[in-house]
């Protein structure tokens, strides 16, 4: 397991943020603007991986509190720093935030072609609630995946 710190994001970050979306998630990506209102929206929770400075990943997520659910939007690793438990630590110190926050289910969706992923969050103990046809696309697949926390 590489050694990296959890950090809050900050605007000032837009830039690497945007370039760690993009590489991640090409044409799907979220764009520049949407990951700077998630990280300026107060009810949302945005947290970087860092290595000696530099950033290396980052998870997003948002509090619906009146539904009692956390929404992650997007976990993303560079792929150079893949398989090192930065995705995973992401993912726990986000679920932490929302436990803390009174939250009592964590939602995602997933296309249903990226297998890691599924995996990751299956590892967690995320399970499949529903396929959403189209959702990425034409003939491209997403998955619902749920978390009790409490």
């Amino acid at each position: 397991m590489t050694n990296f710190a959890i950090e809050r994001a900050e605007t000032r970050d837009i830039e690497v943020l945007n370039e760690i979306e993009r590489e991640c998630f090409a044409e799907q990506a979220f764009p520049k603007s949407f990951l700077k209102y998630l990280i300026l929206y107060p009810h949302s929770i945005f947290l970087k991986a860092m290595i000696g400075g530099e950033i290396v990943g980052f998870i997003a997520g948002i509090l619906q509190a009146s539904h009692r659910v956390g929404r992650i939007y997007t976990l993303d690793v560079k792929p150079e720093f893949r398989r090192r438990g930065i995705a995973s630590k992401l993912l726990q110190t986000l679920e932490s935030e929302f436990k803390n926050r009174g939250i009592a289910f964590s939602v995602l969706e997933v296309e249903v072609t990226n297998t890691a992923a599924i995996g990751l969050y299956q590892k967690f103990g995320y399970r499949s609630v529903r396929v959403l046809k189209n959702y990425y696309g034409k003939n491209r697949n997403g998955l619902q995946m749920v978390k009790n926390l409490v």
